[in-house]
């Protein structure tokens, strides 16, 4: 009678592969919908044979344990691999980074509305800055509609600007955010407001035109 070798359940585990290996720099909920899809992916495992040779709960812990560890980076690897129940690991890990993203995002938001332009400040760098809370913003998953930035964007113009907003409020329907953005340089550049720096405001006219820096 031929050998027959006898299956094991190495095969039925989730392929990881397109998971990206979180760390504390990745969202967590990305990573989180992620290992839900990779989960939700596998075959149903009641009807292969190697699931038979453990008990359910056993295979089941065995595969979700696994999966989690296979996507952690190194340090948190070390952190979360003497626990042997998946559930455990999981629990542990919500707990923790959904209340750091909650806080992160708490802290984010109070630094995008208690940002103020001043009339004694270079604008161009308050203009960075501006783009920059807005990229944090999205790094915590808050995307603002474009009106709103830009409605924002005027509310928090320096004293000296006030007139100025008011005139921009009445075309805002019609321009983009950068469209704005090149506005108030472009009267920069022209006016010479003071304490301006005018080459690094030109150079953030070109970037919002063009996409690049000036040559």
């Amino acid at each position: 009678m031929p050998f027959e070798p006898t299956p094991t359940h190495v095969k039925s585990f989730s392929d990881i592969s397109k998971v990206e290996v979180f760390s504390t720099v990745l969202k967590f909920k990305r990573w989180q919908e992620r290992i839900f899809s990779t989960l939700d992916n596998m075959p149903d495992q009641k009807t292969k044979v190697g699931a038979k040779m453990l008990p359910q709960w056993t295979y089941t812990n065995k595969v979700c344990r696994r999966t989690i560890l296979s996507t952690l980076s190194n340090e948190l690897f070390d952190v979360y691999c003497t626990n042997i129940v998946a559930k455990k690991i999981w629990g542990s890990m919500i707990a923790k980074y959904t209340t750091e993203d909650s806080v992160k995002q708490s802290f984010v938001i109070g630094n995008y509305y208690k940002w103020e332009m001043k009339d004694d400040r270079d604008i161009t760098t308050q203009i960075h800055e501006y783009l920059t809370l807005l990229e944090h913003l999205k790094g915590v998953q808050i995307d603002l509609p474009e009106s709103f930035i830009i409605g924002i964007l005027i509310e928090k113009l320096a004293e000296s600007w006030r007139d100025y907003g008011k005139d921009l409020k009445h075309n805002v329907g019609s321009m983009s955010f950068n469209n704005v953005i090149t506005n108030i340089i472009i009267d920069t550049i022209q006016i010479g407001r003071p304490g301006e720096c005018q080459e690094s405001t030109k150079q953030v006219y070109f970037k919002c035109q063009f996409g690049g820096d000036k040559e």
